[in-house]
């Protein structure tokens, strides 16, 4: 009797799996994926950096920068962001959070990390990472996913008043409405 019963629990369970699973296709066969690349130009107005003192050149240090989008798909937005480095002769990590504000007020968070590195003119540093949605309002409402990026910072060492370039590649699903 007890060797039934729990072959019927496992029969339900197997079915509440496969319901479950089904649900689930179900609720993504709306959902619609994009791709779309962007540039982005904008310049560092707010940087504040300390030498850590362990080696020679080792900064860390945070930032705010400001700027504009332009998106493949026609899509214009202002930009904000936020982020923290730590560097040792203009090269390491940095990390940080951008908001996008496109034209008619829908918003998009991201999360990104960065590499920095030098280039050899030591005047200019590339930057490149990969970055994740983590919030979208107004037609991002519910955005899932992320991309990656390359840019280059256009003045020598880390500093308040830098301009910069960054090419953004989005690629995102947003749920059926």
């Amino acid at each position: 009797m007890a060797t039934k019963k729990s072959t019927y629990i496992w029969i339900l369970f197997g079915i509440l799996i496969i319901a479950a699973w089904l649900l689930g296709s179900v609720t993504q066969a709306g959902a619609k994926t994009y791709t779309v690349k962007c540039r982005e130009t904008g310049n560092i107005p707010k940087m504040q950096t300390v030498e850590v003192g362990d080696v020679p050149g080792n900064i860390i240090g945070v930032a705010e920068a400001v700027g504009i989008l332009s998106c493949d798909d026609g899509n214009v937005a202002t930009i904000s962001w936020k982020d923290s480095l730590d560097l040792i002769k203009g090269s390491g990590k940095s990390y940080g959070y951008e908001l996008v504000t496109y034209e008619d007020g829908s918003t998009l968070w991201m999360k990104y990390q960065c590499t920095v590195t030098p280039n050899l003119d030591g005047k200019t540093s590339r930057w490149e990472g990969p970055l994740e949605f983590i919030k979208g309002t107004g037609r991002f409402e519910g955005i899932q996913g992320g991309g990656s990026y390359i840019g280059k910072r256009l003045a020598p060492s880390p500093a308040a008043g830098v301009q910069y370039y960054i090419d953004w590649t989005f690629t995102y699903t947003l749920p059926s409405k």
